[in-house]
């Protein structure tokens, strides 16, 4: 059972981006380049204060400054992330409300599992074995470093949280569709 309490953490804490979770950089001939934090971070270092570069397929692009008339995010994830460093490059576009509800909610309930596995993990190693102690502090700490970063006013509950959830999955099939599209066009 401690096993199981540690692969819980660990699962919760890996997190597999999607085409929402990319910075999508609106520039002022209306083209939108969307670039992932992985290609993002590659090029952060060569970036300066005149251009963002980027990697794709170990290849160097770039984008100017005065190319660039706004950034949107999609992900309240990837703006944490982001955010501060694409200020100094352009405006950033507001966060929708369903895109801030649905990554509050979510964090709010996975933080709420972590300290369920906590309380469990506690509990068990009072009552029946001693070593379940041991592995309590790590989903405690997952539960409490998650609830830290929640914004309770954007959590929705049930029938409206299935919705969002169900929206949610068929926006993030579209943007996949539309970026399978793009790259078969690049490549023809």
């Amino acid at each position: 059972m401690p096993i199981a309490i540690i692969t819980q953490s660990i699962i919760s804490a890996i997190s597999i981006p999607t085409e929402a979770d990319n910075i999508n950089i609106h520039l002022q001939n209306g083209d939108v380049v969307s670039i992932t934090k992985s290609e993002w971070k590659k090029g952060k270092k060569e970036s300066d204060e005149n251009k963002i570069v980027y990697y794709r397929n170990k290849e160097k692009h770039e984008i100017l400054k005065s190319d660039i008339d706004h950034v949107r995010y999609e992900s309240l994830d990837t703006y944490d992330k982001t955010a501060d460093f694409m200020e100094e490059y352009a405006k950033i576009e507001e966060i929708d409300e369903d895109v801030l509800k649905y990554y509050n909610t979510k964090r709010h309930k996975k933080s709420r599992t972590s300290q369920t596995f906590a309380v469990g993990a506690g509990t068990i190693g009072l009552l029946v074995n001693p070593w379940f102690l041991a592995v309590t502090p790590l989903p405690w700490s997952q539960a409490v470093g998650t609830m830290k970063d929640v914004d309770y006013q954007y959590c929705v509950k049930g029938k409206e949280w299935k919705e969002l959830k169900k929206e949610r999955k068929l926006y993030v099939k579209a943007l996949k569709e539309k970026a399978k599209m793009e790259k078969d066009n690049r490549n023809s």
